[in-house]
């Protein structure tokens, strides 16, 4: 059966109120996280925020960090695989933190949901700066690659599932693995952290950040009743690692 590793490639540093939308005013760092998936193909969920110098250039107010060990190389090397080995990346959206060191990945086909991909090209001024657009004088990573867009749920390889969970991104998704221990859904940012799930019983979920909260609603709905274990995008307690001091 699949199985699926939350590796930590980094941190950065926001206010909480891009993860919880109830929470502004407090500054947090959270993990920058990959997911890697073991099946009849090793398959990437994501691929972390590039170089510390261009990362500090274009998003000095994300504070980014890693320590010894933190690039994806290196987080790939610790859990027995190497950059070359990964047959397929899936994109959860195109956002900065995402979606950079791609040149290592050299034998990789690289998925994306075609609407995040066409959005991504283009974006709108408000959101320019998430994407590293070309409005902005920036080059994303990604423009140097090909990416292969796909619409609606995808089947990756047997037992590994992407499908469509829109609202953080106007063309998010995640990918869910039936495991041993069940359907494990890697989020992305649909849910960033456990709070979004800790809500009550008359509002179950609590918002991160969203172009559109109808959809960001109902993806967490969805993944709810899919999975038998959710690992957000940005959280501590799925990680073999600590924030930095």
């Amino acid at each position: 059966m699949p199985t699926v590793t939350p590796l930590c490639c980094g941190s950065l540093s926001l206010d909480k109120s891009v993860l919880v939308s109830t929470r502004p005013g407090e500054r947090v760092t959270i993990p920058s996280t990959v997911y890697l998936i073991e099946a009849e193909e090793t398959v990437l969920v994501d691929t972390g925020f590039g170089d510390l110098d261009l990362m500090d250039e274009r998003h000095p107010e994300f504070d980014c960090h890693r320590e010894d060990g933190q690039t994806l190389a290196g987080a790939l090397g610790r859990a027995g695989c190497e950059p070359a080995d990964v047959d397929t990346v899936v994109f959860t959206h195109l956002h900065w933190d995402h979606c950079y060191n791609l040149d290592p990945l050299t034998h990789a086909e690289m998925y994306v949901q075609r609407l995040e991909l066409e959005y991504a090209i283009a974006p709108y001024p408000m959101h320019a700066d998430g994407f590293d657009a070309k409005s902005l004088g920036m080059e994303p990573p990604w423009l140097r690659h090909d990416l292969t867009p796909i619409e609606g749920e995808t089947t990756v390889c047997e037992g590994v599932t992407a499908f469509p969970t829109p609202g953080h991104t106007v063309g998010h998704q995640s990918v869910a693995v039936e495991t041993d221990a069940g359907t494990v859904v890697a989020a992305g940012d649909a849910i960033e952290t456990f709070e979004n799930l800790r809500g009550t019983d008359e509002k179950p979920f609590l918002r991160g950040l969203a172009v559109n909260d109808f959809d960001w609603w109902e993806s967490a709905h969805e993944i709810a009743a899919r999975a038998d274990r959710v690992l957000p995008g940005h959280e501590w307690a799925i990680l073999d690692a600590d924030p930095p001091a």
